[in-house]
């Protein structure tokens, strides 16, 4: 299977697969036209706004239609938080629910199938293997005291690697409960990053964050970002852009 994922919004959609990594936008690439099928490893930062978006049947059309995203990332960068109805607060409570309720399913339905077609090698030593790079981020977690809450891995199955989606709940102190999403890229599958909600770098890496806060001060953040291996997501319940959390969180995900 092969897959893209598009980083519109607090999440990433998953679409299809995805061109070669550029630092700058090109826009004469769009990645939802017939006429370029090229598909390659990697991420790519590409503006929507410049090029008219022409999407299959079975793509998620209202996901690229919907432009609210670019100015909640434009009003994240430009006062610290987008002010929204509290009904936009994510509750993590409920996004790792969802996740546990998703990830059962795989496990019934999807999984066995996958695995299946894989070589009995794998299917002996890599069915519950991560195929990217986790030892920096365990590292770091171990590094901030996070309890690992729950480590769950699927998605796409990468022969002779593993799995291509890590997700685990971690909790500490400082940040309380936290998600982190892991992509590893395979040959045919990347990420794009709309250009024009790009408003955050991680070690010099393209990233969109979110950070939501209504009248009440509830709030929640959200940074998506890519390297040319793997794509990164995290989410937590807090500001993170409030003195005593922003250079603690700046030294987590710098470091993962």
């Amino acid at each position: 299977m092969k897959k893209c994922n598009v980083i519109f919004s607090v999440t990433m959609t998953a679409v299809f697969s995805v061109v070669a990594f550029a630092n700058e936008p090109d826009l004469n690439a769009n990645p939802f036209l017939a006429e370029h099928p090229t598909q390659q490893q990697g991420a790519q930062v590409f503006s929507f706004t410049e090029t008219p978006i022409a999407l299959h049947e079975h793509d998620n059309i209202n996901a690229a239609q919907d432009t609210g995203y670019v100015r909640l990332a434009v009003e994240t960068k430009t006062n610290g938080f987008a002010l929204v109805d509290t009904s936009q607060i994510k509750d993590i409570a409920k996004l790792i629910a969802e996740h546990k309720y998703g990830h059962e399913l795989f496990l019934l339905s999807l999984k066995p199938e996958i695995m299946a077609a894989q070589s009995i090698a794998d299917q002996t030593n890599l069915s519950q293997q991560f195929a990217g790079d986790t030892v920096a981020l365990d590292n770091i977690l171990v590094q901030q005291e996070f309890t690992v809450m729950s480590k769950t891995v699927g998605g796409n199955f990468i022969a002779g690697s593993g799995w291509d989606q890590l997700t685990q709940v971690v909790k500490n102190d400082t940040f309380g409960t936290v998600i982190i999403k892991v992509f590893s890229f395979s040959q045919s599958s990347g990420v794009y990053l709309d250009a024009d909600a790009v408003n955050y770098y991680v070690n010099n890496h393209p990233g969109i964050l979110y950070v939501l806060k209504d009248n009440s001060d509830n709030a929640y953040s959200s940074l998506s970002w890519t390297d040319k291996k793997q794509s990164y997501f995290i989410a937590l319940e807090k500001n993170i852009n409030d003195i005593g959390l922003a250079e603690r969180f700046e030294t987590l995900i710098t470091s993962m």
